[in-house]
């Protein structure tokens, strides 16, 4: 009698740890595959900064689906959780602290602007936790970097490659410049009032207009900025306002180069300014030309026109800068796991982000070191010129 009991015994033990381990938490989830890896991502799909926020979700998105379609890494699925801060430090801020404490998210992407990603930063360091962001301010990286990367080119970078064209290639000295008031408006503005005399430039004028200024706004600062009698007007931000500058000059007979920034380089910037965005020149990565720029079969080449036939079929859409970001954030953070490992913790991951060497992507080739969180070089950006409403190699 007492044989069949511990038999029994036995039998109900055996059962009942085979069920807690299916439970999920105990390696695997309820339907038996493993625990997906978290990334919490924070961009800008509505608000100021919607042409850039969409086209990143867009890119984010399809890299993930791709990946996880091919086995995801280790067998883990990758599972990215979305925020919109709507163009807003404070929400950017509020949608970070979510994720890192309702989500437990191994890495963050974010944002778009430099405003929302400088009040995300002051929490994935307090919670040491990697954010790669998609903002191309130089004063992200001010301060403690050691949880902070980035994917664009910053300001200084871009700064340089729009001063050296015009002493170079338009060959004129008096600049305009016209500039947002916001984080990364001001930026550039530095970087170009700094850097300008070791051009031999000189920038004459300088004004600033708000994000959401509108086109009567514009128009004041157009005058404003034509009493000092400049040779080329620079203009720094992201749209609507550059498109909006490009509309304005054209129906007030301004006949001046105007050259952008590199917060222009998207489709959206041609919408706005309709037959205005043509003649306007700005830097960005090579991406946007990559079949003018880049040898045909070289690896750059052949990694930009998967990303570019893939975001085509999917959206029916042409790949622009802002996708890119988003599709370099997720690779950086992707390929520092697989190298990590799916399991790594924050920090494993983080040392394995700050190793990426060599690493081919949109924008560029990504090489971090300790003292390096940008990863990217002058080399690595093109002028660009809009011709006819497409994007060309701007002359030299």
């Amino acid at each position: 009698m007492h044989g069949k009991r511990i038999i029994v015994l036995i039998a109900v033990a055996a059962f009942v740890f085979s069920a807690l381990l299916m439970l999920p938490g105990c390696g695997e989830t309820e339907t038996g595959t493993k625990e997906p890896i978290k990334i919490g991502v924070v961009l800008s799909e509505s608000g100021a900064n919607e042409p850039l926020g969409k086209p990143e979700r867009n890119a984010i998105e399809l890299f993930v689906q791709r990946l996880n379609d091919a086995g995801g890494i280790d067998g883990h699925m990758v599972e990215v959780i979305i925020k919109d801060d709507q163009s807003d430090a404070n929400k950017a801020q509020q949608a970070v602290v979510e994720l890192l404490q309702q989500e437990d998210v191994v890495a963050v992407i974010g944002s778009s602007g430099t405003g929302q990603t400088l009040s995300m930063k002051q929490e994935t360091t307090k919670a040491e936790v990697p954010q790669v962001c998609m903002a191309a301010g130089a004063n992200i990286m001010d301060g403690d970097i050691t949880w902070m990367f980035r994917t664009p080119p910053t300001a200084t970078e871009a700064g340089k490659k729009v001063l050296e064209y015009i002493d170079d290639t338009i060959g004129v000295k008096r600049i305009a410049l016209l500039y947002d008031t916001n984080a990364f408006g001001t930026d550039g503005k530095t970087v170009v009032e700094a850097e300008a005399p070791e051009y031999g430039l000189e920038v004459v004028v300088s004004e600033g207009y708000a994000t959401d200024e509108s086109e009567e706004g514009m128009d004041t600062h157009l005058t404003n900025i034509m009493t000092a009698n400049p040779d080329v007007v620079v203009v720094w931000g992201t749209n609507p306002g550059p498109a909006k500058i490009a509309k304005r000059m054209m129906d007030k007979g301004i006949d001046l180069p105007y050259v952008g920034s590199h917060g222009i380089a998207n489709q959206a910037f041609i919408e706005l300014a309709g037959d205005a965005a043509n003649g306007v020149i700005f830097p960005a990565g090579k991406m946007l030309i990559y079949e003018q720029v880049l040898e045909p079969g070289s690896e750059e080449y052949d990694f930009i026109k998967d990303f570019a036939d893939a975001y085509f079929e999917e959206y029916d859409e042409q790949i622009n800068t802002f996708a890119g970001h988003g599709w370099d954030a997720i690779l950086i953070i992707t390929e520092a796991l697989k190298r990590a490992g799916a399991t790594s913790t924050p920090a494993e991951l983080r040392d394995e982000i700050e190793g990426t060497e060599g690493l081919v992507g949109t924008a560029g080739i990504f090489t971090y070191t300790a003292s390096d969180h940008n990863g990217l070089s002058p080399d690595d950006l093109t002028m660009v010129e809009i011709v006819d409403s497409k994007w060309e190699p701007a002359a030299e």
